[in-house]
């Protein structure tokens, strides 16, 4: 009942346009208030030891770094390097557009960060170029999501942050992946480039390609020292971001592009993204204290056990609902929403809680580029001046190869348990 009560009340706030923040913290103390015979201290108390987390401060550090090293230059070495080494092959700027994303992804960690870097610089080129500019939209937001799923990855820290499992094993655990759906990607766009558009390109020499690299080796390094430095124990995941922030600020000032009054108007910026951040989890640290005292996890594990004992089926028909929940809810308070409900039920499976991670992460991000919310999708659109309608059409093989490397990750652990293995000594 008491469950109940709070869905209804969530979905009610929902409707009439209230933030999901405020919606799960106002349905959480109503619900308290009417149903619940607790000291009231308790719902302070619940909502600051939520944030009182030390890998949370990787969250505006790594937000902070990424803008950074956008305004730097960097993106604009990463597109360069990208175009001297596949531009040359069938679909040209649109499979540059993909492997920018990819590089780019070692540095935001956030798919709306690399939709606004990215297809700042790209959508215009694309055009000039001859690129159907509706294909071109929806191949910047299908690459975007690429930012949280390889590392340094927001998404990651925060499930990390949540169910207390490691950041650094996240991370390696998402190198795969991203490479499968970069892959899977960029075979589609070979396979559409005569509907596409656009023009073909000669194939760089190796001196273009050498001094393409060199310039865009900043941006490549800095991933490498990030893993590197969490995986040896040099330094946690917020002392990573630390390194990241001064790693960006170095560049940026060397390279003349960051003076003191655009670095102070990007530390604004992240100060107040991570403020919204965290008003999110606090609210959702009341709604997830409710659903687990009344047991509710448990309830959906058992529920879900009578239908089915087989963990593969029980992990689809939790993807299934993670696509619907992304397709109405933003990535991260999605995320945060469900995180404290399905860990505890894909432990109760035997699933690997890695695995369970990352497929959460991508299922979750995947509903972010599908109508009709498509957040990314949106921000593409306007980048691009596109008319969002248009998109529609395009954008269905691209949802359908997503969603085929999606399954070959849900269904193949290997996939995400590789790279954890060799590198983390990981045993799961």
């Amino acid at each position: 009942m008491t469950v109940a009560v709070l869905f209804a009340l969530f979905t009610v706030l929902l409707i009439v346009g209230v933030p999901i923040a405020f919606a799960m913290g106002l349905s959480a103390v109503t619900v308290v208030l009417m149903f619940m015979n607790v000291p009231l201290v308790l719902l302070p108390q619940r909502f600051f030891s939520s944030l009182d987390s030390f890998p949370l401060m990787a969250i505006p550090l790594f937000i902070l770094a990424g803008n950074l090293m956008n305004v730097s230059g960097i993106t604009a070495a990463i597109v360069r390097f990208a175009s001297a080494l596949i531009g040359h092959i069938r679909g040209g700027l649109a499979q540059v557009n993909i492997a920018t994303s990819l590089m780019f992804s070692g540095i935001s960690g956030s798919a709306a960060a690399d939709v606004a870097a990215v297809g700042s610089m790209l959508l215009p080129a694309m055009k000039k170029e001859g690129y159907k500019p509706e294909w071109s939209a929806v191949i910047t937001a299908a690459s975007a999501i690429l930012g949280p799923i390889l590392p340094p990855s927001l998404l990651m820290v925060l499930y990390g942050a949540m169910t207390g499992q490691s950041i650094g094993t996240l991370f390696l655990a998402g190198i795969l992946p991203g490479l499968v759906i970069a892959l899977f990607l960029m075979a589609l766009t070979w396979w559409k480039a005569d509907t596409i558009g656009g023009q073909k390109h000669s194939r760089a020499t190796k001196a273009e390609i050498g001094r393409a690299f060199l310039a865009a080796l900043p941006a490549l390094v800095l991933p490498v020292l990030i893993i590197g430095g969490i995986q040896s124990g040099v330094f946690t995941a917020t002392e990573a971001g630390v390194l990241a922030v001064v790693y960006a600020l170095l560049y940026g000032f060397v390279t003349g592009k960051l003076g003191p009054g655009l670095a102070w108007h990007h530390l604004r910026d992240a100060a107040i993204a991570t403020s919204s951040i965290l008003i999110i989890l606090g609210g959702a640290a009341l709604f997830s204290w409710i659903i687990a005292r009344e047991g509710f996890p448990a309830q959906i594990a058992e529920a879900l056990t009578t239908l089915t004992s087989n963990p593969y089926l029980a992990l689809g028909l939790i993807v299934v609902a993670l696509l619907i929940l992304g397709m109405f809810v933003e990535t991260i308070s999605a995320l945060i929403l469900v995180t404290p409900m399905l860990a505890p039920i894909g432990a109760a499976y035997g699933i690997d809680p890695i695995h369970f991670a990352i497929v959460t992460i991508i299922s979750v991000l995947l509903g972010s580029i599908t109508p009709p919310v498509a957040i990314i999708l949106i921000l593409a659109c306007r980048i691009g001046g596109v008319d969002y309608a248009k998109v529609i059409r395009p954008f269905i093989p691209y949802f359908l190869i997503i969603l085929a490397g999606l399954v070959v990750i849900t269904y193949v652990p290997a996939v995400t348990l590789a790279v954890p293995r060799l590198f983390a000594g990981y045993g799961g």
